[in-house]
C-alpha cells in the first residue's frame, strides 16, 4: 500500500470516472486501474463497484476512503510542518572553523549575522580539520568552515571563497622594486616559518614551498600566523599567509604572487543529512558579502591540497 496508491482512490471517489481521475492525477488511464486493482488485492476486497455508472464505493469502500483521506490530510501537515521547521532559521546550532579562517572571518560576519537573524545563536569554535570532520561524522557539529576539497563521502562542500597565499618575509630577500613572485622562487630561500603540526595550513605551506618536513630551513613552529609574522619581523625569514591575514600595521614585506596564483578554497562543510538549506544560505551569502570582492572563482588559480 502506498500514498500515490490512496490518492488515487480519492481521485475515483471525487471523479467516480477513471479517466477523469486520471487525468487530475496526470497519469494515463491504465496506470490509475492497474493501482487501484493491486490495492484491492491486497488488502482483500473491492473499494469501489465497477457495475456501477458512475462508480460508487463499496460498502467497505466507503471506510477505507474516509481512513485514506485522514492519513493523507496527515500526511500533508506532516510536509507542512516539516517545510516550515527547515525554512526556520530560529535556534542553536555549532559551528567549527579553523584557527587560520575564524579569525580573519568570523569578526567580520558575526556582527552584521547577529543583527539579521537575532534568534539565530551560533556557537562557534575553533577545531583543526581533522577535528572538524571527525565532529561532522559523529553529528557533534552542525557546520565546518575549513579548506577543501576534503574527499568524504558524507560531508558535502559548498564552496565559498578562494583565497590567495601572500609572500611575507624580511626586506632583503628581493629588491625594493619586485611587484611579484613565483612559486619557483622560494625554492631557493630559506628560513621558512610554519605552523606547527597538525594545521592545514602548514602542509599547504610545504607544498607551495616544495619544502621537505625535515628540511633545515624550518627553523621554528608556531599555532599563529600572526606569531609568525612576528618571527619574521623581528628574525628574518619569510612566511606565507592568506591575504585576510594581511593588515595596515604589518611592517614584513609583502609581496603577491603571479598568475597563476596559489590558493586555498574555503567551503561551508555539512554532513550529507544536515538539512538546514536556509541556515547554509545565509551563512553563505553574509560571507560571500564581507570577505574581499576579489576572492572570486578563478580557473587559473592552483588549488594547494592539505591531504
Amino acid at each position: 500500500m502506498t500514498l500515490q496508491q490512496l490518492q488515487y482512490v480519492i481521485a475515483l471517489d471525487t471523479y467516480r470516472h477513471f479517466v477523469t481521475a486520471a487525468e487530475k492525477c496526470f497519469v494515463t488511464q491504465p496506470t490509475i486501474t492497474i493501482q487501484v486493482k493491486k490495492l484491492e488485492e491486497e488488502i482483500g476486497f473491492l473499494i469501489f463497484d465497477k457495475s456501477k455508472f458512475p462508480l460508487k464505493p463499496t460498502d467497505l469502500g466507503k471506510v477505507f476512503i474516509l481512513k485514506a483521506k485522514t492519513i493523507l490530510d496527515e500526511v500533508s501537515e506532516l510536509k507542512n510542518m516539516v517545510n516550515v521547521e527547515l525554512d526556520n532559521l530560529e535556534g542553536e546550532f555549532k559551528i567549527a572553523v579553523i584557527p587560520t579562517i575564524s579569525s580573519y572571518l568570523i569578526p567580520l560576519i558575526s556582527g552584521s549575522f547577529s543583527e539579521k537573524y537575532p534568534k539565530t545563536i551560533l556557537k562557534i569554535q575553533e577545531l583543526e580539520s581533522d577535528q572538524i570532520i571527525l565532529a561532522l561524522q559523529k553529528k557533534e557539529i552542525d557546520i565546518g568552515i575549513l579548506v577543501t576539497p576534503l574527499n568524504e563521502a558524507f560531508i558535502r562542500e559548498i564552496k565559498l571563497y578562494n583565497e590567495p597565499f601572500v609572500f611575507y618575509g624580511q626586506s632583503d630577500y628581493f629588491d625594493d622594486e619586485k611587484k611579484s613572485i613565483d612559486i619557483d622562487e622560494l625554492e631557493k630561500l630559506e628560513n621558512v616559518w610554519l605552523l606547527e603540526k597538525g594545521h592545514c595550513f602548514r602542509n599547504q605551506v610545504l607544498n607551495i614551498c616544495g619544502k621537505q618536513e625535515n628540511s633545515n630551513t624550518i627553523q621554528f613552529q608556531s599555532g599563529s600566523i600572526e606569531a609568525l609574522k612576528k618571527m619574521v619581523d623581528n628574525y628574518g625569514g619569510y612566511t606565507l599567509v592568506p591575504e585576510m591575514a594581511i593588515n595596515a600595521n604589518d611592517t614584513g614585506r609583502i609581496i603577491h604572487f603571479s598568475e597563476p596564483k596559489p590558493i586555498r578554497e574555503v567551503s561551508l562543510v555539512t554532513h550529507q543529512t544536515f538539512s538546514k538549506e536556509v541556515l547554509l544560505n545565509a551563512l553563505r551569502l553574509e560571507i560571500i558579502e564581507k570577505t574581499p570582492s576579489e576572492f572570486v572563482k578563478n580557473e587559473r588559480f592552483i588549488k594547494v591540497n592539505w591531504r
